[in-house]
């Protein structure tokens, strides 16, 4: 049986020769695909310098230039890509104007992006570990003052260092391999005390990236590379409806959508690794549909590499091997041609490798943060030491490896050149997917089901961006796809969808704070979710009663109402920075101290001027941004004497020692030794958005009292 074809595919056509906005859109594509390549090269030249402890320009452009020259000379040159012939008319040009404002206008939106130097929170984290990689070269940091303390089994080492896995009733023995688990500063740990071997817990290329953009922009710009990826990932996810549909006006309304919704800016402007990730997981989507299309090798390599870069900025990509190990099952039943068949051999392979390749990195450099993710997501895996989970994951990605032999099977031969039973699954899989989601919902809204301190995804998240109008678009245009699109180009956008729709909408996470976890599922699930909305609006306006005029003024408003919806809470929050004289406040902080100080951290009891966190949030700049060293005591009666004790194990480096307290009031005299100066005291305020379960309606203002001492 032939594939069907939809009707949308003949719009950008004129006679036997592609429309203006056909031109003009191929035009944008090669220049995207070349952004691509520098960018695929950027990041594996960045994670190769990560290996080689060796993260600076030098070795970055030593490695990233042979990386893009090889690909770029069999893509571009060997055949004659870029050479491509177009009407060289008005109406080219000026889709490409177009292009150019809306993308000045999404830049706009997400620009000046805020400085996020508080540490502690994820984002924190991020911004001061690239602080630290610019200027020292390396992820890791050799804390020779914790090394000594170990060494010498003095209390600092091991009883002044809260524990995190105390109060689970974890003993100190029991945290896995060579991870001891123990919190120095907020998001880091200690992978071994007695050479003072600390390492952040997160993924590296979300801080590689966002060290590239310290050394462009410079240190308080350490975000400003976000704004970037979050355009590009809105322009892939339009290039995406594009290779599928060929339609201009779902192209544009999805490009435009994604441009101005409140959720892509947020994201495109806090330095996490989320845009990141759906910048490569789209662009890899994308790239596949264009080499299934054209029987391109090359281009499902590049796809298949976009997945495995963004397995290297978080391992939740991992994930993906579901959907994609479906798609590759659907597409072979779908799809009668052999050299297109082949294409995604090439494109499924090297997604395998990319993961063996990552999972082997993850082993060595955040095994403890990958064991802990799984271990505490996924019930089944407690009982597995952190060893055991590395060896499920790989034997995963070896039984997958081995899944195409399948195929070679006598009996499975019937399973080929089936693209109506790929349909019927599809719209099967939609429809079970949909109606457990409506289910679950339906019970938890009139409380026939209790979920506990879970605030369900549907409500506190994602209806807030899509709307619950939108949603019924979005399982139309889903039903509309499936039936009237080319059925080897939808499965696989379509199967991610799904997957990650029964994830985060059946599952659904623990959360109470909407707006930090949208970033779990920002990448895989709401870009697709704005095109197949756009298409289901598109689709409508071709329904019989709806042709003609009547069609394109329904379309019209349609799609102004998405836009518009999304559009709005950038009106009254988004072009506000964040942490608004935060950075201000840290760096007038360090005014005060001297290069390479020990600074002594004590948090006060909790008071208007003392927030809990408030040693995470000032500790690890210190250390990371700023190149002090951070030693937390508590907050005690004896205070004097301990930090007295203290300063004694101390003095044998020959380095400035400050005390900083954090307060309501400085310290009052019994509880400093003699020797303590007041030097400065500080209000340090900065700005958050409300911690709220719908769309945050104002920023609150918060304070840390700080007060330092010299000793």
């Amino acid at each position: 049986m032939a594939e069907k074809t939809s009707f949308p595919e003949q719009e950008m056509t004129v006679g036997d020769r592609p429309s203006s906005a056909a031109e003009a859109f191929g035009v944008i594509e090669r220049c995207s695909l070349l952004v691509n390549l520098v960018l695929l090269a950027l990041s594996s030249a960045l994670i190769v310098t990560f290996w080689l402890g060796k993260v600076s320009p030098i070795p970055l452009a030593a490695i990233g230039l042979p990386l893009i020259s090889i690909p770029a000379y069999f893509i571009f040159l060997r055949t004659n890509f870029l050479r491509w012939n177009f009407t060289k008319n008005a109406k080219v040009f000026g889709y490409l104007v177009i292009l150019g404002i809306l993308i000045a206008g999404g830049l706009y939106l997400r620009y000046p992006t805020s400085a996020y130097i508080h540490g502690g929170q994820d984002q924190g984290s991020y911004f001061n570990i690239a602080a630290w990689m610019a200027r020292n070269g390396t992820y890791d940091r050799y804390d020779k003052i914790l090394a000594d303390a170990s060494n010498q089994n003095r209390p600092l080492a091991s009883r002044l260092a809260p524990n995190p896995f105390t109060n689970k009733g974890a003993q100190q023995e029991l945290i896995p391999g060579e991870y001891e688990g123990e919190r120095f500063v907020g998001g880091f740990f200690i992978k071994d005390r007695k050479k003072g071997h600390v390492i952040p817990q997160f993924y590296p290329l979300t801080p590689l990236l966002l060290t590239t953009s310290y050394w462009i922009f410079g240190a308080e710009g350490t975000g400003d590379i976000l704004p970037i990826f979050g355009v590009l990932a809105a322009l892939g996810t339009a290039l995406l409806a594009f290779r599928i549909w060929k339609n201009l006006f779902v192209t544009a309304l999805v490009l435009v959508t994604l441009l101005v919704s409140g959720l892509e800016v947020f994201f495109s402007g806090f330095p996490l690794s989320e845009i990141i990730s759906q910048y490569f997981i789209i662009s890899g989507m994308w790239l596949l549909s264009w080499g299934i299309i054209n029987h391109r090798y090359s281009l499902t390599l590049l796809a298949g590499m976009n997945f495995a870069v963004a397995l290297f900025n978080h391992l939740s990509v991992i994930f993906y091997l579901a959907p994609i190990t479906l798609f590759f099952v659907l597409h072979r039943m779908a799809c009668h041609d052999r050299v297109d068949k082949k294409t995604i051999f090439v494109f499924y392979y090297t997604f395998l490798a990319g993961s063996v390749i990552s999972l082997i990195s993850a082993r060595i450099y955040n095994g403890y943060y990958v064991y802990r993710n799984l271990e505490g997501r996924l019930p089944f895996l407690e009982p597995l030491e952190i060893n055991e989970i590395f060896l499920l994951l790989f034997a995963v990605v070896f039984i997958a490896a081995l899944f195409p032999l399948v195929f070679y099977i006598k009996s499975a031969n019937r399973l080929e050149n089936r693209p109506l039973w790929v349909t019927r699954s599809l719209v099967v899989a939609t429809a079970v997917i949909a109606l457990l989601i409506i289910a679950k919902t339906c019970l938890y809204k009139f409380d026939m089901i209790s979920l506990g301190e879970i605030k369900y995804t549907y409500f506190s998240s994602i209806t807030t961006h899509i709307s619950p109008l939108g949603w019924l678009f979005l399982l139309w245009g889903l039903f509309a796809a499936i039936f009237a699109s080319r059925i080897t180009l939808i499965v696989f956008p379509v199967s991610a969808l799904l997957f990650h729709a029964f994830l985060f909408l059946y599952l659904a996470f623990r959360t109470d704070y909407q707006w930090y976890f949208n970033r779990y599922y920002v990448k895989e699930f709401y870009p697709l979710a704005i095109m197949f909305t756009a298409y289901g609006i598109y689709y409508l306006s071709r329904l019989g009663m709806l042709k003609g005029i009547k069609g394109k003024l329904v379309m019209g408003v349609l799609g102004l109402v998405l836009v518009v919806y999304s559009f709005y809470p950038n009106v009254y929050l988004f072009k506000h920075p964040f942490l608004n004289g935060a950075y201000e406040d840290v760096l007038s902080l360090n005014s005060k101290l001297p290069d390479n100080s020990i600074i002594l951290f004590i948090r006060g009891h909790r008071g208007p001027f003392t927030l809990e966190d408030s040693e995470n949030r000032l500790g690890v700049p210190l250390v990371y941004s700023l190149g002090h060293d951070v030693i937390r005591l508590p907050f005690r009666q004896n205070l004097a004497k301990m930090v007295d004790a203290v300063k004694t194990h101390l003095t044998v480096y020959q380095r400035p020692i400050y005390l900083l307290y954090i307060g309501t009031q400085p310290l009052r005299a019994g509880l400093l030794p003699n020797s303590a100066k007041l030097i400065a005291s500080h209000l340090h305020t900065f700005t958050q958005p409300e911690l709220v379960y719908h769309i945050p309606r104002k920023h609150s203002v918060f304070r840390i009292g700080t007060h330092l001492y010299a000793l």
